[in-house]
């Protein structure tokens, strides 16, 4: 079974410090969740349009935006915020 890397963008790591502390805890550990499936794809959605290529999870009103890198075996974080955010 393979372990998947979790890698923060910069930008991603502020946001989640912006959380509270019970929300940052819950996203850290779903994301370790994700990390320990076969294939982090087959949890959240793909997206379209002009965010193609990248994953989203859903966590209560938080979304999670990664991008899968299969050949470093990597879930890249690149954005965590509100759904009513996330997207602009």
């Amino acid at each position: 079974m393979t372990r998947w890397q979790l890698e923060y963008d910069p930008a991603a790591k502020k946001e989640l410090a912006k959380l509270d502390k019970t929300k940052a805890l819950q996203v850290a550990e779903y994301l370790n969740e994700v990390c320990k499936l076969e294939d982090p794809a087959s949890r959240g959605h793909s997206m379209t349009g002009p965010l193609a290529g990248l994953h989203r999870y859903q966590l209560g009103q938080l979304r999670i935006l990664v991008k899968i890198k299969r050949n470093i075996v990597t879930v890249f974080v690149l954005s965590i915020g509100r759904r009513d955010t996330i997207y602009k």
